[in-house]
């Protein structure tokens, strides 16, 4: 089974074969996928499989019940061209102990208000977006006092009707700080475009997607990697941050007057592009306004313009021409982008294409 389809540039083929540990047969029907992308495949009767990697940064993921499931980083640029043979170790899993009991207490489903707030988010998109499994689902909010830690028995199954997708979202971790509100999660979705839309819903889906991918953070790395932030209607901004003296835990930020340009934090090393800044950095979009969802609660009206602060957690962050990240965690961001959340993804093969509509209900691209 083939989710997707892939860029006709593709720099690298991926392929190899899936053994058991013990035994070294071949492993059928294993699902093999390359996270936040619609790029995914089976491994046929042979154990055998194949995937076109777009030049970029991925994170492969391999599994199949009954096996203890693979998760590791692969760069285009380094993959073996005479592929590459992966032993799976078999689990004592039993079909049976995965029925899931349809008995919930009250403070699970409080929880599971919370999680999807968190995880999914409240923008338009995610208020349209379903946990098809959530009973799946383990929320704990007792190991640790004040925080809601979130797993689950299966790969999450999302809908999410607005960009036209399915998400096998295989959830690594998720913990929300009550009194902080800092939400923290990863994990490694695999994006399955809904392939029986009619024409007009294709038209409305693509907006959609074309909404949620100017002006995110994907769009943004994009940008910084050509070199194209001013044309793509980003502006940037230092802005240094201290400690409040008078109201400890609070911050005083002061914005820079000056905008600067993606080459002053966009390091070419050897072909290959990093970040390296220090403090923080003001991202603003400036050719959408704010979502009246997002401001609500802010105690202010709607501004012409998304703004977003983004800080490094590592001396400098390698970046990739699709959006994708070296590391993951290697950027913490608030604001309008960290608004955005599950419901909000689109996958980094996606390529936005304008979509309009002539006066006589043709559409145009």
């Amino acid at each position: 089974m083939f989710f997707g389809s892939f860029c006709a540039e593709a720099q690298a083929i991926f392929k190899g074969s899936i053994v058991d540990f013990e035994t070294e047969e071949p492993i059928p029907y294993a699902i093999v996928f390359l996270a936040n992308t619609t790029i995914g495949t089976s491994s046929d009767e042979a154990g055998k499989f194949s995937l076109y990697l777009p030049d970029g940064n991925y994170e492969v993921i391999i599994r199949i019940l009954g096996y203890e499931g693979l998760t590791f980083n692969l760069p285009a640029s380094m993959v073996e061209p005479q592929g590459y043979k992966f032993m799976l170790v078999s689990t004592d899993e039993n079909l049976d102990e995965m029925e899931v009991s349809e008995t919930r207490d009250p403070s699970w489903y409080r929880n599971l208000d919370d999680f999807k707030k968190y995880f999914l988010g409240t923008s338009e998109n995610s208020r349209d977006t379903e946990i098809l499994n959530e009973l799946s689902m383990i929320l704990d909010d007792q190991s640790i006092s004040g925080t809601l830690i979130a797993s689950s028995r299966d790969i999450l199954k999302i809908d999410n009707k607005n960009l036209g997708y399915r998400l096998e979202y295989l959830l690594n971790d998720f913990h929300f700080e009550y009194k902080t509100g800092l939400v923290t999660y990863s994990g490694f979705p695999l994006f399955i475009p809904d392939s029986s839309l009619s024409r007009s819903k294709k038209r409305k889906v693509e907006r959609n997607r074309l909404k949620a991918y100017y002006g995110s953070l994907q769009h943004f790395i994009k940008a910084l990697y050509f070199g194209r932030t001013v044309v793509e209607g980003f502006e940037i901004r230092r802005l240094y941050r201290k400690e409040d003296p008078v109201h400890p835990g609070k911050f005083i930020d002061s914005v820079a007057t000056e905008p600067i340009t993606s080459i002053a934090i966009c390091k070419n090393r050897e072909r290959r592009e990093y970040l390296e800044f220090s403090d923080h950095i003001l991202v603003t979009y400036l050719n959408e306004t704010e979502s009246p969802l997002y401001t609500q609660g802010l105690r202010r009206g709607v501004r012409a313009s998304q703004s977003s602060i983004i800080r490094l957690t590592v001396d400098f962050l390698e970046i990739f021409e699709n959006g994708s990240l070296a590391d993951p965690f290697g950027l913490v961001v608030e604001g309008y982008i960290g608004w955005e959340r599950v419901g909000d993804l689109v996958p980094i093969d996606y390529y936005p294409e304008a979509i309009l509509d002539d006066p006589n209900g043709a559409e145009v691209k």
